[in-house]
């Protein structure tokens, strides 16, 4: 448990560090400095490392190291376009079979986000959490095996995009209320109202993720 908590943090540590272009798409990442700055060994900063390649964050090189990967319009375009694909498909089954237990958990989590959470230069994990919360909760009851893995795969990139798109100025105030929004039509389970929240708040993020990204790594 104690490892798997160190490797968390390793984690976390390092995609923020990206997520914020403390370390740039492009850019080297030096186990040695990770290592160094965190106060562990080079062991978990490695198996770290190779589950952000595997998850499409990171690139390794034989003889030449680790790279950040780049970030394009397409790559965000792409990625959006299967969130809504999976999450849309997975929400026809979610607002019958969801209970209200789960419901009114999902919702409370964001009720009890404070502005310390949702403004201010360092985000809390708060925020983070009650998101993820949501959507896991709507692709749980997707009923399709394969799809959930596959947006699993997803995971770490929506992630990545997750923190990228709440730097831009009140955008979690904005995405907070959207969720909110998204909550109370699937309590009152009505579909087209859930399933046009889901659409507005996914491109929302989408677009401030372009703007964010344009910015920090000029794509193109």
């Amino acid at each position: 448990m104690a490892r798997e908590g160190l490797k968390k943090e390793i984690y976390d540590y390092l995609l923020d560090s990206i997520a914020t272009s403390k370390i740039k798409p492009g850019e080297a990442i030096a186990e040695q400095e990770i290592s160094d700055s965190l106060g562990v060994s080079r062991t978990p900063v490695r198996e770290v490392m190779k589950q952000l390649e595997a998850e499409g964050i990171v690139r390794h090189f034989p003889s030449r190291g680790t790279f950040v990967e780049t970030l394009t319009i397409q790559d965000v375009e792409e990625i959006f376009e299967l969130r809504e694909l999976f999450e849309q498909m997975a929400l026809k089954r979610a607002i019958v079979l969801a209970t209200d237990e789960e419901l009114e958990a999902a919702e409370t989590a964001f009720m009890n986000l404070d502005d310390s959470c949702i403004e201010g230069d360092k985000v809390k994990e708060a925020y983070y959490s009650a998101d993820r919360g949501l959507h896991q909760l709507i692709m749980g009851y997707s009923g399709n095996s394969r799809m959930v893995r596959f947006h699993r795969m997803l995971k770490a990139q929506m992630e990545w995009l997750r923190r990228i798109s709440s730097m831009t100025p009140k955008r979690l105030a904005s995405s907070r209320q959207e969720h909110l929004d998204i909550m109370y039509a699937l309590r009152q389970r009505d579909l087209t109202g859930a399933s046009l929240c889901l659409s507005v708040h996914l491109q929302n993020v989408k677009e401030s993720s372009i703007s964010v990204c344009k910015n920090l790594y000029w794509m193109e």
